[in-house]
Parts: C-alpha cells; sequence; structure tokens
C-alpha cells in the first residue's frame, strides 16, 4: 500500500514539477518599446502627430491622413521645424 501511494504521489509531483518548468521557460511577450512622436508634413511640416518607434522592425511609420498614407518623420532636436528622423511603426 506504501508502495502504492508513493508512486503515484511521485508520479503527480514530477508531472507538476513538469508543468512548472514549462511555464517558467516561456519567453516573455512583452517587448521593450521606444515610443517616439512622428510627424507627417501635411498640410504643414510636423503638424500632425503619429505613435512611432525608434526600434527597426523594416515597416516605417505611416499614418491614413485625408485618404492618402502618408510616412512620418521624427524630429532630432524638439525644436527643429523640420521632421527627417526616419520612425517605424509601433507593432
Amino acid at each position: 500500500m506504501k508502495t502504492n501511494f508513493f508512486k503515484t504521489s511521485l508520479s503527480i509531483a514530477v508531472f507538476a514539477l513538469a508543468i512548472l518548468g514549462a511555464f517558467a521557460s516561456q519567453k516573455s511577450s512583452s517587448k521593450v518599446l521606444a515610443p517616439e512622436t512622428g510627424w507627417i508634413d501635411t498640410p504643414a511640416p510636423c503638424q500632425i502627430d503619429a505613435e512611432c518607434s525608434t526600434i527597426d522592425n523594416g515597416n516605417v511609420c505611416t499614418l491614413l491622413h485625408n485618404g492618402q498614407v502618408q510616412q512620418a518623420y521624427g524630429k532630432d532636436n524638439p525644436n527643429d521645424a523640420t521632421c527627417s528622423k526616419i520612425l517605424f511603426r509601433v507593432e
């Protein structure tokens, strides 16, 4: 009887440990974002803002404005009147 109980308990403990190990080894899904405000040049330079990122994921930051897709650019310096910094889409 003791041996049967020990075998069952040990099996349950090993199974629980395996499940715990599987969850503990999962990669975190949260990404480190580097958010930055992007700006489009329509109707005037750097007037309409968009949420962009500095992390290069291969997709440039765009915004749909008046039915047209416009690329958003960032400012190298917050006081700049022009926007020329390439930014990327937040995913």
